[in-house]
């Protein structure tokens, strides 16, 4: 009964992508704000501040800086692990567990706010409860941003934007090039056309998928920023309820053929 159950569409995936960049951008800004201008899977940001710290000798920003880069880390090769070995074992749906596992840092994130009344700004002291509270987050961008790969061919980044953007570039300069070749010294009518077929060039799909995911992390960010101002860390149950749905759908259609990177 389970191989009877047919893969995934285009369109599902595209959804799921978005869905999962969304709760990125929504987790990462509640953590920016929570945690004192720390990001939770913008590496790059606390790589300059790491470098920062470093050159002004201060050693305890050096280790805030680098601490979540090392829990980011440590979340990538923690999914990759769990990736690679269901594959491996031949369990035909190892996408889920990755994206139950991240829910579960997520929800345990939200329950550690309960000794503080759900209060948006984490304390820094004690140094213990903070720094688990910054792995708890960063642990889970990590795993997430190694459960997608590609979707419909195109190498996807859920956590951060910079990559989609890089991606975005490409495949709008790519149609504009095409587009011109085909529409120079051409009638209205053939102009026309030639926009119908856009909608098929893969360019272009390229394109719009890759800023849909901008648009997506940065539709999270703004959500996340209006309800850390009214739920405080309560409003972290949004993007966690939506990562569970996503992996108890998961766990009903197979996400990906065992023998490929991609969905």
């Amino acid at each position: 009964m389970h191989h009877a159950v047919k893969p995934l569409t285009p369109s599902e995936k595209v959804s799921i992508a978005i869905a999962m960049t969304w709760a990125a951008g929504f987790v990462d800004i509640v953590g920016y704000i929570s945690l004192y201008g720390l990001y939770t899977s913008h590496m790059t940001g606390n790589t300059v501040a790491m470098a920062r710290h470093i050159a002004d000798m201060q050693w305890i920003g050096v280790v805030r800086s680098g601490w979540p880069i090392l829990a980011f880390v440590t979340g990538l090769l923690l999914g990759a692990f769990i990736y690679e070995a269901e594959k491996r074992r031949r369990i035909r749906v190892p996408f889920p567990l990755v994206i139950g596992l991240e829910t579960l840092m997520l929800a345990i994130f939200i329950a550690a706010g309960i000794g503080s009344g759900y209060r948006p700004d984490i304390p820094p002291q004690p140094a213990g409860k903070f720094f688990v509270m910054v792995a708890l987050l960063a642990t889970s961008m990590g795993m997430q941003n190694v459960a997608i790969k590609k979707v419909s061919g195109v190498n996807v980044y859920t956590t951060f934007v910079t990559g989609s953007l890089v991606k975005f570039a490409e495949g709008l300069s790519e149609y504009l090039f095409w587009l011109y070749d085909r529409t120079r010294h051409r009638c209205w009518h053939r102009i026309i056309l030639v926009f119908r077929i856009s909608l098929h060039m893969q360019s272009f799909q390229r394109a719009a998928l890759t800023l849909s995911l901008w648009t997506a992390y940065l539709g999270g960010a703004v959500c996340g920023g209006f309800s850390i101002k009214w739920w405080a860390l309560l409003g972290m149950a949004g993007p966690t309820g939506l990562l569970f749905t996503i992996a108890v759908y998961g766990a009903f259609r197979p996400f990906l053929p065992l023998s490929s990177d991609e969905w």
